[in-house]
């Protein structure tokens, strides 16, 4: 009996840090119509963020839709601001972070990071009504979130 009590025990304090360091992610669109061209995407992260800053590590974000050859920075707004730089790579996104701020204190929580990629960004729905899977990566945490399309 104390042997199961202490599995127990053990397996409760292996799901709280679990659950404490969990990820996840969101997707909304200004249209969810099979073939939308110049959608507004907004993707949110939640993860363990120090002080409100996101972290160096780029996020790598996996659309179903057309995205263009070439995004401008100024279409692509992290937490509100334009990124400093975006690149493409088929379906893949890189999108950049802010710089680290000089004085960073040592509180980490759980927090977001909004992702924005305005009409501007061009890019498009699947030309197919379904439900597609929205992929990111920021370092080694790894996100999915699904998007249905009409």
């Amino acid at each position: 009996m104390r042997h199961l009590a202490l599995c127990m025990a053990t397996a409760l304090v292996f799901a709280t840090g679990a659950a404490a360091s969990s990820a996840d992610m969101s997707v909304t669109s200004s249209s969810y119509a099979a073939g939308a061209r110049g959608v507004r995407l907004t993707v949110v992260l939640r993860y363990e963020i120090q002080c409100g800053y996101p972290g160096a590590a780029p996020v790598v974000l996996t659309l179903p839709g057309r995205i263009p050859t070439k995004v401008r920075t100024a279409t692509v707004l992290v937490d509100g601001k334009p990124t400093r730089s975006v690149t493409v790579h088929g379906h893949e996104l890189t999108i950049a972070m802010p710089p680290r701020p000089a004085i960073m204190c040592d509180s980490i929580t759980m927090g977001r990071l909004t992702l924005v990629l305005t009409a501007g960004a061009g890019v498009a729905n699947p030309a197919a009504a379904g439900s597609y899977s929205v992929h990111a990566s920021k370092g080694s945490l790894r996100f999915a979130a699904r998007l249905a399309i009409r």
